[in-house]
């Protein structure tokens, strides 16, 4: 296995496991959860529509930093069952994936600006796993209090 292969796997393994431990938290809301809210903080439904609204924001930039267009869907989970709210996480999570198909080695570890950040696909993917801890552990947070 490369280095290329390795990284490309490792990233991947993250992200899933990232995903696994938002979505298990997810799991645990109920319906009438998604509009608890800590005080001077978002509610639920805002934190969990905008961990899907990232998954769309990396892929959108992977996808042109690739010359390429991303696929987008409806990140909303205001009103939204849970069995919606994480068909809607698996389809965000499912863009940001489909964009590194196929991708080349340079391709993946190549920086490109975006607004005042600065991403390749490793660091997008990398990022996207960062992203589902922290918002996991706002979520745990958000339904303690």
């Amino acid at each position: 296995m490369t280095t290329f292969e390795s990284d490309l796997q490792a990233a991947l393994n993250d992200m899933s496991a990232a995903r696994a431990t938002l979505v298990s938290v997810v799991c645990t809301v109920a319906d009438a959860d998604l509009d608890r809210v800590k005080r001077g903080g978002w509610p639920v439904h805002r934190v969990i529509t905008h961990a899907i609204e990232h998954d769309y924001y990396m892929s959108m930039f992977v996808a042109s930093a690739r010359g390429q267009r991303a696929a987008m869907g409806d990140p909303a989970c205001g009103g939204q069952p849970i069995d919606e709210i994480l068909r809607r996480m698996e389809q965000g999570r499912n863009a940001l994936i489909s964009t590194i198909k196929d991708i080349a080695e340079d391709e993946f570890y190549s920086l490109q600006k975006l607004g005042h950040d600065e991403f390749s696909p490793i660091t997008a993917l990398e990022n996207a796993a960062a992203h589902d801890r922290e918002h996991a552990a706002q979520l745990t947070t958000i339904l303690e209090s």
